[in-house]
């Protein structure tokens, strides 16, 4: 098939990181993919995908912006003579339909909507856009149903994980339990309520790292000296090489605000590795309490901290929810079921037109 594939931009995200693992593994597959963005920290990878990549300004919110899109990826279809499109994102699907007319089949995968007030926006843009809708999450599909998005046209998938994850053999460091929290420090992840669940854990025997960067990070950095947990807390900035990162730490931690289908969780637990994490969005459908990791409230440092504080005083309780998140990821996410699932869903979009 000749496919293309569109994200707003390649900022380090889950969502990202997704998009380009599906353009590699379909185009190691035989499939002629274009990867169309506008861009970002993550275009390294995108390069190194096997794929073809295009910039254009994907991420135009304005309508003139989204007018423009609709022109370019018009042209852009007809000079690859792409069979379907296959977005990441909502309004680039509204400009690929403008663009493009019903005769081009339209898949949309919708990863998360921080905005809880415009699911009925959202929703009415893609009965209008969209052919068919996968949602990584059973919580974003009901809440898109809610907002009056028809359950005939969506799908739950949960994306596929790179083989790199499965290959990994942590080697922690023996001296101190080490959490990791892999995620853009913006303000949804819970990082300030991390940083005082380390405060509150005292002399508990357990480190912590912060990959990721964003807007946030330099106040983060004030209030971990400010709370004295500059010795137990470290920041170590964007990552590329997520395995050989996971390799080095004991468990994930994710004491976020809001999810979808956290990325980062997905890779830990094909690592091998269990996580304490917020019981919000889909977090549920990832961590199974007391089997796979800790479930707690959201804004609770206090339930974070005892937690953490289990794992970190159990190393054996860790390993084998370790192995039982392994499990569950040799079960769930190996992309070559996932780009299966998704080659039915093509097949079936290019059978009825």
């Amino acid at each position: 098939m000749r496919l293309l594939l569109i994200t707003p931009h390649l900022i380090a995200g889950g969502a990202e990181r997704d998009t380009i693992a599906l353009a590699g593994g379909l185009a190691n597959r035989g499939h002629r993919v274009t990867l169309v963005s506008h861009g970002g920290a993550l275009s390294p990878e995108a390069n190194d995908s096997g794929v073809e990549v295009v910039e254009l300004r994907t991420h135009s919110r304005t309508p003139p912006g989204i007018a423009r899109l609709s022109r370019e990826l018009a042209a852009l279809v007809a000079e690859r003579g792409c069979d379907l499109v296959h977005t990441q994102a909502i309004l680039p699907a509204v400009a690929a339909r403008r663009g493009l007319g019903r005769g081009m089949p339209l898949l949309v995968t919708i990863h998360n909507l921080h905005r809880r007030w415009s699911y009925p926006l959202a929703a009415g843009l893609l009965r209008w856009a969209a052919d068919r809708v996968l949602f990584v999450s059973d919580y974003e599909r009901r809440n898109f149903q809610r907002g009056g998005f028809p359950d005939s046209r969506a799908l739950t998938v949960q994306t596929g994980l790179p083989d790199a994850f499965f290959d990994v053999e942590p080697e922690p460091t023996k001296d101190r339990f080490t959490f990791l929290l892999p995620a853009r420090i913006d303000g949804r992840k819970g990082h300030d309520d991390l940083l005082r669940a380390v405060s509150i854990s005292g002399e508990a025997p357990f480190d912590v790292r912060i990959a990721g960067d964003g807007p946030a990070r330099r106040a983060l950095e004030r209030m971990t000296g400010r709370l004295g947990v500059t010795g137990r807390v470290e920041f170590i900035g964007f990552q590329r090489d997520m395995p050989a990162l996971l390799k080095r730490v004991n468990a994930l931690v994710l004491p976020s605000l809001r999810e979808s289908l956290p990325l980062s969780l997905r890779e830990g637990f094909a690592a091998g590795l269990p996580a304490v994490a917020t019981a919000v969005g889909g977090i549920p459908e990832l961590v199974e309490h007391g089997r796979t990791g800790f479930l707690v409230p959201p804004r609770d440092p206090e339930r974070l901290a005892r937690a953490m504080e289990q794992l970190a005083v159990r190393p054996g309780l860790a390993a084998g929810m370790g192995e039982t998140a392994r499990r569950t990821a040799e079960r769930r996410w190996r992309m070559g079921g996932y780009l299966d699932r998704l080659e039915t869903v093509y097949r079936e979009l290019l059978e009825g037109r």
